[in-house]
């Protein structure tokens, strides 16, 4: 089940449409009913994915990110002019538009006797329509934010600190300020007829055992994965993509239900091309050199692009990304291994996203594996991309 909230209750939904620029300019700004604050992914998943926002919205009856928003709306004047916060008029064609977490991570490390913490927190502005129970849009907004500390934080502090990234009064830190000032010019458009969706993220035997020797749980990592990717594609390329099928969308309908009980199935549209992305593997080193050390990590993945109802293949290359971190022999730095293996993770999937996007022969001779023997894949896939623009 996914859930819609009004008035702060629960949204879920494994979720990223992004609309090009080029169909956002040709949609007048009508009205959008104010849905709320909500979760993307497996509401079962939620406590997992998003530890210390799920505690926060739960506070004051479940109103508290509501009430965070609103008040944050009353000083954006221009965010304000775009929302109705009443209820829907169901005879009215009208969008709903609701804020939607897709990300929450801390990570603290070590270095030079103090800890550095980084927040990100990623959501999307979800656009709806109740009347014709489909979905519109999703558009990305980031927010991360990093501090030192002579300690780590306790998972009290930690819980402040993200507290203080949705009610702070720095607008530059704050995330619901970020999705008001990109709604404040925000337009909507309808009618695309051809898209691309993230329909599968793999782990080879390999890339599982490293990830239970890590404890973590695979199946919410693959869900946040698909998201991550889907907001990738859609940075990088400004298209529409059909939510992914990673989480909680079963075929063509995604089932909602919303505060005043009223229970609808969105409709999803048809995905004319497969997007999947496999992680095949992690692997590291250390070099000692005299007055450093050099941790290299390195993630292999792979990604396929397709069109299966022609049984027609465009991309299936294995790609890779490797960081380096140099750390001095007297600065007393300690590593996690899996923070490191996830951001170069991240980075992995922006870069394929990229290279999908526009022709870039410097990255497929360093990370693609069969270097540029694997350009006509993705020359394919920038024709297939151009396309859905």
């Amino acid at each position: 089940m996914i859930a819609f909230v009004r008035h702060a209750a629960r949204l879920l939904l494994p979720a990223l449409l992004l609309f090009s620029a080029a169909e956002a300019a040709a949609q007048t700004q009508a009205p959008l009913v104010y849905a709320g604050y909500g979760f993307s992914g497996d509401y079962a998943n939620r406590a997992k994915l998003y530890p210390y926002s799920a505690e926060l919205a739960d506070e004051e009856e479940h109103k508290y990110f509501d009430r965070l928003l609103r008040e944050r709306l009353a000083a954006h004047p221009r965010a304000a002019a775009r929302l109705n916060l009443d209820q829907a008029d169901p005879a009215l064609d009208q969008n709903s538009v609701a804020f939607a977490l897709a990300q929450e991570s801390v990570e603290q490390q070590r270095m030079d006797g103090k800890y550095w913490i980084i927040l990100t927190l990623h959501a999307n502005i979800l656009a709806f329509n109740k009347r014709t129970n489909s979905i519109v849009a999703a558009y990305p907004v980031r927010l991360r934010l990093a501090r030192a500390n002579p300690a780590p934080l306790s998972p009290a502090e930690l819980k402040e600190w993200v507290r203080s990234a949705y009610a702070g009064s720095d607008p530059g830190a704050n995330v619901f300020d970020l999705w008001l000032d990109r709604l404040a010019t925000l337009k909507l458009r309808t009618g695309a007829t051809r898209y691309l969706r993230v329909t599968n993220v793999a782990f080879t035997p390999e890339a599982t055992a490293a990830l239970a020797a890590e404890h973590l749980d695979v199946e919410a990592l693959r869900n946040q994965l698909a998201n991550t990717f889907e907001a990738s594609v859609a940075e990088a390329a400004q298209i529409s993509l059909v939510p992914n099928s990673v989480g909680e969308a079963i075929g063509k309908k995604m089932a909602c239900r919303f505060a005043d009980g009223a229970e609808i199935a969105l409709t999803l549209p048809d995905a004319e091309f497969a997007l999947t992305f496999t992680v095949r593997g992690f692997a590291s080193k250390t070099l000692e050199k005299p007055a450093y050390f050099q941790d290299i990590f390195r993630v292999l993945g792979a990604v396929s692009l397709v069109q299966p109802d022609l049984n027609e293949v465009y991309l299936n290359e294995n790609v890779y990304q490797t960081e380096i971190v140099t750390r001095p022999r007297n600065a007393q730095v300690e590593l996690s291994t899996w923070p490191q293996y996830y951001k170069t993770l991240q980075l992995l999937m922006a870069g394929v996203a990229k290279a999908m996007n526009r022709e870039d022969d410097h990255w497929l001779s360093e990370n693609a594996s069969r270097g540029l023997e694997a350009k006509p894949g993705f020359l394919k896939t920038n024709n297939i991309i151009t396309d859905l623009k």
